[in-house]
């Protein structure tokens, strides 16, 4: 614990993506800044979210490459995967960026960086006081960072057996015989798909009528089929009544009355923001019913002076738009006029291939009225594709006719993750739609089909 002063010009709760961050540039700018993270340095992304799911993803990806490489010309026998070396893999990555940057903030001459759960207390005149242990620090401004945490949804019997949840999985050392997932959304699909590849056989399942159910459906349908296709038993519209320990291991008892068995169950549904027990209520800070604080266009809470960022202020789960956030904040309380209204949702789901969302579905733009073309172009009909083999995917450009701009895009294949950026800037820069058709695309790339794909656009 690194403690410079008592009384501080910004107090940051919380060491995720957005608040030291923060911190860095308040301190550049002469500051005294104090940060407080209960937990290892980085918050979700960092520990067992974002980056240690892809560094076990590269993994599975190398493994798939061997087991699929016949077609290639290229034939590798008894392929296995060893779990506990893939871990290390994923433990030294990790632990490399976390030790580094823990070691930074602990020993800054200036920003006071405490390892300790601090909660909000009161005020004292205009300054709010924060304690942690014994000890209350105060300043006039605070910004909340402590993100938020997965919760098993109300099945009878859970707590009764020993689940997985995405944190507990990335730490096992050897794959199970059956890994049951509840939950077909975008933890689930893209863990399922590592362990499936890993050895396990996989079962997901999903209570909605499709996974990830904000997509459109037939690009939720894609992706199931694509996990179908290799090997994953996808399961949608299914009820659970309650799970079973059996043994060493569990037996999860749907409606329909089938007894599922299986060696372990991963909880890949639900997450809450740690909102709870940072008292909020004694300097007036608004939650909705959910949890999240309420903030307006600049992460002001209800409370003069306490700003709100990341996942808890409920405008994205996602590491990107927590650290916009905080470039956000540091403009505006530098005089500049950056805002997040306006901010145009992108995101990915990290199945392999990718899916790259930007923007509206076309069910989406359908409901908000707009007069709307669309396009879709499926990936198998895309050169690179096609010499990279890797023919799952569906390309969708969602476009408002009357402003000749694109309101929404789906990249789902080879490199989705990636394309999907140009739209995004397309959107970001207020460009007309009709840019896409007249513009160079490098040859042979899955981005050089998009003035193709503009080209097919049709009334919806």
């Amino acid at each position: 614990m690194t403690l410079h002063h008592t009384q501080f010009d910004t107090i940051v709760i919380g060491g995720g993506q957005a608040g030291p961050s923060l911190a860095s540039k308040l301190d550049a700018s002469g500051e005294r800044v104090a940060v407080f993270q209960e937990g290892p340095f980085g918050g979700t992304c960092l520990n067992d979210g974002c980056r240690p799911t892809k560094a076990l993803r590269a993994s599975a990806h190398a493994a798939h490459a061997a087991r699929t490489g016949a077609p290639y010309g290229v034939h590798v026998e008894g392929v296995t995967v060893n779990v506990a070396e893939a871990i290390d893999r994923k433990d030294a990555l990790i632990g490399a960026w976390r030790d580094g940057a823990t070691d930074y903030y602990e020993n800054h001459e200036t920003i006071s960086y405490v390892t300790a759960r601090a909660r909000l207390d009161g005020k004292d005149g205009d300054n709010y006081r924060v304690t942690f242990g014994d000890t209350t620090v105060t300043a006039p401004r605070i910004v909340l960072n402590p993100g938020a945490r997965s919760v098993p949804p109300p099945i009878d019997g859970l707590d009764t057996v020993d689940y997985l949840d995405h944190h507990t999985l990335l730490d096992l050392k050897e794959a199970p015989g059956h890994l049951i997932v509840i939950g077909g959304s975008y933890i689930g699909l893209e863990l399922g798909q590592v362990w499936a590849r890993f050895g396990s056989r996989v079962t997901i399942l999903e209570h909605g009528d499709r996974v990830i159910a904000r997509e459109d459906n037939d690009v939720s349908d894609a992706v199931a089929q694509m996990l179908r296709d290799e090997g994953l038993d996808v399961r949608t519209g299914v009820q659970i009544e309650s799970v079973e320990a059996d043994g060493d291991g569990v037996v999860v008892v749907l409606a329909s009355g089938e007894r599922l068995a299986g060696d372990r169950v991963l909880v890949a549904a639900g997450r809450i923001p740690n909102s709870e027990d940072l008292g909020l209520d004694t300097v007036g800070v608004a939650t909705d019913k959910r949890g999240y604080i309420t903030t307006d266009e600049h992460f002001l809470t209800s409370a003069p002076g306490i700003y709100a960022l990341g996942d808890v202020n409920g405008r994205g789960a996602f590491t990107h738009t927590s650290y916009q956030d905080h470039e956000i904040l540091a403009d505006h309380l530098a005089g500049g006029d950056r805002s997040v209204e306006g901010r145009i949702p992108t995101y990915a789901l990290f199945t392999d291939p990718p899916l790259g969302r930007v923007g509206m579905t076309q069910t989406q733009a359908r409901e908000a009225g707009l007069n709307i073309s669309v396009a879709n172009y499926e990936m198998a009909s895309v050169t690179r594709a096609a010499l990279d083999g890797v023919s799952p995917g569906v390309i969708r450009l969602v476009v408002d006719d009357d402003a000749d701009r694109l309101v929404g895009a789906a990249v789902f294949g080879l490199h989705g993750d990636e394309v999907i950026h140009a739209l995004s800037i397309l959107m970001h820069v207020d460009a007309p739609a009709s840019a896409l058709g007249t513009w160079l695309a490098i040859h042979p790339t899955v981005a050089e089909f998009l003035p193709t794909i503009y080209g097919g656009l049709e009334p919806a």
